[in-house]
């Protein structure tokens, strides 16, 4: 079994270009690996789509798809501003309410 860092939870819708053309979707989950979305249709393994972050077209691959949802992996990995970004939505936009997210103990 391979590990697989830690993923942080979050709720930041995006646009997401696919073959099968432009889609909402939410990042559910991130990490600087890649992201599980929900929302995106019509997705198969392998496929290449892009995000629109805050005006930058981040790239990635989609590794499975299933029921509107989907796990993709960066290419090239995220920096950790992007993925603070995408976890804490610092786009200026009003009416966001964090989740209920807290500090838990590692053991």
């Amino acid at each position: 079994m391979q590990y697989r860092p830690h993923r942080y939870n979050t709720q930041f819708p995006l646009t997401l270009l696919t073959p099968a053309g432009e889609q909402s979707a939410r990042v559910v989950d991130i990490n600087n690996d890649g992201a599980r979305l929900e929302g995106p249709k019509a997705l198969r393994r392998g496929d290449k789509v892009q995000l629109n972050v805050l005006s930058h077209r981040v790239e990635a691959v989609v590794q499975w798809a299933f029921g509107g949802r989907a796990g993709i992996s960066f290419r090239p990995k995220l920096s950790d501003d992007h993925v603070d970004t995408l976890r804490f939505r610092r786009d200026g936009r009003s009416g966001y309410r964090r989740g209920s997210v807290g500090f838990v103990e590692m053991r």
